[in-house]
């Protein structure tokens, strides 16, 4: 998922993460939207904009963070360092080369399919 308010950036994350071979929901420019489309969505992780028409993204990166899903905050704020260690986030910093996005949201996929992978191995 993407929740991105600046519709530029938003279609080229959206572009970027498609070519990349994984399907988008979004992108998601308001957070109520984002909070509805969130339950109709089975999501691998969410590439979230820290600052979205003017509210922050908490209250919907809490909701993430309850559910497992692992968050990339994209966002040109420098107060990152909390959200990153609150949400165990990766950070992409605007402007966000394509690749290293790219790179970061595989990362995060994969790490969260390793946890889930060992928790369950675990139970057994």
């Amino acid at each position: 998922m993407i929740v991105e308010d600046e519709a530029i950036l938003a279609l080229d994350l959206a572009m970027t993460v498609e070519a990349a071979g994984a399907i988008v929901a979004g992108p998601l420019h308001r957070l109520d939207i984002a909070m509805r489309a969130e339950a109709l969505h089975e999501l691998d992780a969410a590439i979230l904009d820290v600052d979205i028409q003017g509210a922050e993204v908490f209250p919907f990166a809490d909701r993430l963070n309850e559910a497992g899903v692992p968050i990339v905050f994209h966002t040109g704020r420098t107060d990152v360092q909390r959200f990153a260690e609150t949400y165990h986030a990766t950070i992409c910093r605007k402007p966000c080369v394509s690749d290293r996005l790219i790179d970061v949201l595989e990362s995060v996929v994969q790490r969260d399919t390793e946890q889930e992978f060992e928790q369950r191995a675990a139970a057994s």
